[in-house]
């Protein structure tokens, strides 16, 4: 066994961890969001934001650090799927700190409030942050697995096709709902 392996073994454990758990309480989100039960939504949503610190932002570190470990070991940094997939990480990482991470403080201020209707219409956003998220996640994972080089232009355009449509699809909703600014008197 060699350096390269042992940490490409923990750069992919590291993203099992991180996009599996994700995945897994989106489902349940979804599931709740469809049998229309909001307290089940609000219990994986507070679920979701007490892991952020402790299993999420360490998982997705870890990924990074042992991806970056790995292109450096086997002189991958010419490689153009390197670089979609270290754009792809930084995607999700702002998508996190600029659409999340505010949505979850915004949840917990208004649950704190007692204001669980906008609480649970904040989760809601919030779950479709998610998905969007996870195109990104999914596109990340092609790219990980087809390795394409600028000249691959079938799965360049997919996973753009994958992006733009996840933008469409489920950031769409979510940025025409945001409140305009009140009319001045």
């Amino acid at each position: 066994m060699d350096w390269y392996s042992i940490f490409k073994f923990l750069h992919v454990t590291s993203a099992v961890c991180w996009v599996g758990g994700g995945a897994v309480l989106m489902f349940l989100a979804i599931l709740a969001g469809r049998a229309k039960d909001d307290d089940a939504q609000m219990v994986v949503i507070k679920q979701t934001a007490s892991l952020a610190t402790v299993w999420f932002i360490p998982a997705s570190l870890a990924t990074v650090v042992f991806g970056l470990v790995v292109a450096t070991i086997g002189g991958l940094w010419g490689s153009a799927w390197v670089i979609l997939g270290l754009a792809g990480f930084a995607s999700t990482f702002l998508t996190g700190l600029l659409l999340l991470e505010p949505q979850g403080r915004k949840i917990g201020a208004l649950i704190a409030e007692g204001q669980m209707v906008d609480a649970v219409a904040a989760g809601k956003r919030l779950l479709s942050i998610s998905k969007f998220d996870y195109s990104v996640m999914l596109v990340v994972i092609i790219d990980m697995v087809m390795k394409p080089g600028l000249t691959d232009v079938v799965v360049l355009a997919v996973m753009a096709a994958i992006v733009a449509g996840g933008a469409i699809v489920f950031l769409g909703p979510v940025l025409a709902r945001t409140p305009a600014a009140p009319a001045s008197a």
